[in-house]
This record gives C-alpha cells, sequence and structure tokens, in this order.
C-alpha cells in the first residue's frame, strides 16, 4: 500500500464540460454518416423519428454519455468475437431491404444479432421473457424481417446484476429467438404499413397519422413534447400517475 501524503483534490468541472462535449460532437458526427431514409429504429416509434427528422435536436448530457457508453461496450463485445472489427465499429454497417435502412449489430450466417446493454440488478424473469424483453425483441424482429431470416439472437450485458452478498457485477445474457413463417409475414406486413405512414407524414409534415409513442418516451422525457407534438390524450396532463399507469 502506498501512503499518500495530504493531496490538493478539487473537481474541475471545465474538464468535464470539455469531455461531454466532445462526446457529443463525436456521437453527432456518427450520425452524419448515415444514409438518408427511413431507418430501421425509427419504425419501432415512428412518431418520435418523425420529428427526430422534421426538427432534429442537439444530444442532452445525459443523452450522449449514455450513447457513448452503449456505443464503446458494443465495440468491445463485437471485437471479442470478430477480431478483424474495425477501430470504434459498433454495428455490421449499413444494408437494405424494403426501402429500410438497417444495421444489425452482428449478422452470423445470415442471422442477425442484436446486442444491448442493461443497467438492470436483476435479470428477466424465464417466465416472463417476452415482457420483460419486448423493446429489444422489437428492434430484433425488425431485423429479422429485413435479413429474410426466421431467426436471430439478443446477447444483453447485464452491467450491474446483484449477486447474493447483493454486490454487483457484469453478467451476460444470450437469447435465441424464433419466428415462424406466418409470424413472419404478420411481423412484414405491419412494418411496411408503418414505414408507409412514416413517409406520408414526412411528406404532409403532418404526425398526427402516426401513432403515439411508448409512454415513457413521451412527456418531459421528450423534447418535442410541450411544443411541437402535442400527443392527443396526453398533452396537457394534469395528473401524471394517471397519465403514466
Amino acid at each position: 500500500m502506498i501512503r499518500l501524503p495530504p493531496l490538493s483534490i478539487h473537481r474541475n468541472e471545465i474538464a468535464e464540460v470539455r469531455l461531454v462535449t466532445a462526446a457529443r460532437e463525436w456521437l453527432e458526427q456518427e450520425d452524419t454518416k448515415r444514409a438518408k431514409g427511413i431507418h430501421a429504429s425509427g419504425l419501432l416509434d415512428p412518431r418520435l423519428e418523425y420529428w427526430r427528422d422534421m426538427l432534429p435536436r442537439p444530444l442532452t448530457e445525459k443523452q450522449t454519455m449514455l450513447f457513448l457508453i452503449g456505443r464503446v461496450l458494443h465495440h468491445f463485445v463485437i471485437s471479442s468475437v470478430e477480431p478483424a472489427t474495425a477501430p470504434g465499429q459498433s454495428d455490421s454497417g449499413s444494408h437494405e431491404e424494403l426501402g429500410i435502412l438497417f444495421s444489425p449489430d452482428l449478422i452470423k450466417d445470415g442471422h442477425p444479432i442484436e446486442i444491448k446493454t442493461n443497467r438492470s440488478f436483476y435479470p428477466p424473469r424465464e417466465d416472463r421473457l417476452q415482457d420483460e424483453l419486448s423493446f429489444y425483441l422489437e428492434q430484433l424482429c425488425l431485423y429479422l424481417i429485413l435479413s429474410n431470416s426466421l431467426t436471430g439472437e439478443l446477447w444483453i450485458l447485464y452491467l450491474n446484476i446483484k449477486d447474493e452478498a447483493n454486490r454487483t457485477f457484469p453478467e451476460m445474457r444470450c437469447y435465441s429467438v424464433e419466428l415462424s413463417e406466418s409470424q413472419f409475414h404478420d411481423l412484414e406486413q405491419q412494418i411496411v404499413t408503418t414505414r408507409d405512414l412514416l413517409l406520408k407524414a414526412k411528406a404532409k409534415k403532418d404526425h398526427r397519422g402516426l401513432e403515439l409513442c411508448r409512454k415513457w418516451l413521451c412527456g418531459t422525457n421528450c423534447v418535442y413534447f410541450q411544443n411541437e407534438c402535442r400527443p392527443e390524450g396526453r398533452y396537457p396532463h394534469k395528473d401524471k400517475k394517471k397519465w403514466l399507469a
């Protein structure tokens, strides 16, 4: 053990601002490289995608740090199974199908693999996998349809799983997902319908024909809620608890 003398220590908030600013600029620069068009991720909550496309806003500090962590961890996970991964690469590159751009994290033998990070203290219950992983599964199913595959995988890096002593540690969980042919065709139709509605909304510059976003993305969590979107039935909301129920 090193016995330290009394040190002069102070928080350097200027350095913090510089680091967050640099991270935000890097993330936004990476986003500018994305091809223009309908992106698969935007079909999950098309109304939010409409506003991000029509009225882009800079990332908040929280968004910047969350996205930065996600990009870094994606890169390391992908590099561990694909040693030839290019520096900074965090997905398999851009592809297009049905007029939709998509970038699966990995593709193995034609089957997409979606990688997620999660800060939950507890892994999902085995008897509630679809409910607890629904948002992740929606994105994976998009990639299944666009990759013309009935099977795929979901890899989740849980950063803070608690053990028996109440200590936290990272743990990886991998899930195989399979669709029947009828499920595939039903999902394909949903995707095409949503794509067409989003294209129509952008052409008419009218978001009201798009379904409302999932609730945890709405309200004060969304920069467009107050002045631009004002979602029907949610704005203005006087009883926040009732609205979130």
